[in-house]
């Protein structure tokens, strides 16, 4: 017994070393990170838990992200706690600069590494985390506002840290970032999702139109469903896509590259009359004749700012690592070199209640 209460004493006075009570905690839900001046400047979205849960937004700069973190620790009185982070926001400077700011997330113990990463242009980086501060988390809003253009639009695409991470140590491939920007409507700063932009080898920045993002998804797979405005004569139809599946294929030196999906019509103003058995066959061809000219302009602006972002180079590496010298070669300046054939089977399978 005396043995039991002696064990028992010991818990009690050493505690445990690692516990923190909740109120000194600040979960951090969102970083941004630019580099200026040969300094990192973070800005930081947190939650406090004291008598009530209420967000703060912190800014620090310092030579490293640590001593920045530790600074933002100080200011708020909070231990800082990233597990619960949920968007990492960067300046295209710091894409630029070519710093190692990931090193920092990778290291930490309490870096799940499973939150979204975006860029943003250098003037606006710093604000972005007082949209909304007053009401509802900006990082959690943005978490919505992604979901909800991939669900609908397809236009931008989410970007996971460690993908991210994954893609920047591959051969063959090189990251595509989504976009988030201040915009002004009403008299009210809004956040919006804006173009896709990704970086070659040598840092030359390339910027996506939205349809080029749609096409970029539809290639990588990203897309569940996005609706195409297809030109018929001198008007158009709608169609929504889904169902949509792309492979890639090496053969005899060509690349192929082939896409299915299937499609509604959601608006019709051609001349073809839909009661007619061929019509159907008309706008599956217009359709695939889009689809196909879409992506070939999409490779042309790859070749021509030698950005594979679609991972070209990385599927021929895993599947013949010795068609190039991928770890002594640039591979950007080889994608002029490939070969590249398209294929596109899209089917419309649905006209909904359009009759004319």
């Amino acid at each position: 017994m005396k043995k039991i209460i002696i064990i028992l004493c010991i818990f009690i006075l050493s505690g445990c070393s690692d516990y923190v009570e909740i109120n000194d905690l600040g979960l951090i839900t969102g970083i941004s990170i630019d580099y200026k001046d040969n300094l990192y400047e973070l800005t930081t979205q947190i939650i406090e838990n004291d008598k009530e849960s209420k967000i703060i937004v912190l800014n620090s700069k310092s030579n490293s992200i640590d001593e920045a973190m530790s600074e933002i620790s100080k200011l708020s009185n909070k231990e800082l706690f990233i597990s619960h982070l949920k968007v990492l926001i960067l300046s295209e400077r710091l894409i630029e600069s070519n710093k190692n700011y990931y090193d920092y997330f990778l290291r930490s113990s309490k870096s799940k590494m499973n939150f979204y990463t975006y860029i943003a242009p250098n003037d606006e980086i710093s604000d972005i985390f007082k949209i909304y501060s007053d009401k509802n988390s900006s990082s959690i809003y943005l978490d919505k506002m992604m979901d909800f253009n991939q669900n609908i639009f397809s236009s931008s695409t989410p970007l996971k840290f460690i993908d991210m991470m994954y893609d920047k140590y591959e051969y063959g491939i090189n990251i595509v970032y989504p976009t988030i920007t201040i915009r002004e409507n009403n008299n009210e700063k809004t956040l919006y999702l804006s173009n896709l932009v990704s970086f070659n080898s040598n840092l030359d920045k390339l910027t996506l139109t939205e349809n080029n993002s749609i096409f970029y998804n539809i290639l990588t797979n990203n897309s569940q469903r996005t609706t195409l405005n297809i030109p018929c004569d001198k008007d158009y139809f709608t169609i929504e896509i889904q169902d949509i599946k792309t492979e890639f294929n090496l053969k005899n030196n060509v690349f192929y590259i082939n896409t299915k999906s299937l499609g509604k019509l959601n608006e019709y103003n051609c001349k073809y009359n839909l009661n007619k058995t061929n019509t159907v066959n008309e706008l599956n061809k217009l359709t695939n004749q889009y689809i196909k000219k879409n992506i070939n302009d999409l490779i042309v602006k790859m070749k021509n700012n030698n950005n594979d972002l679609i991972g070209i180079g990385n599927y021929i590496y895993k599947h013949n690592k010795n068609y190039f010298d991928f770890k002594n070669d640039n591979w950007d300046n080889h994608l002029k070199e490939i070969n590249i054939k398209i294929n596109s089977n899209t089917k419309i399978n649905s006209s909904g209640e359009i009759r004319k």
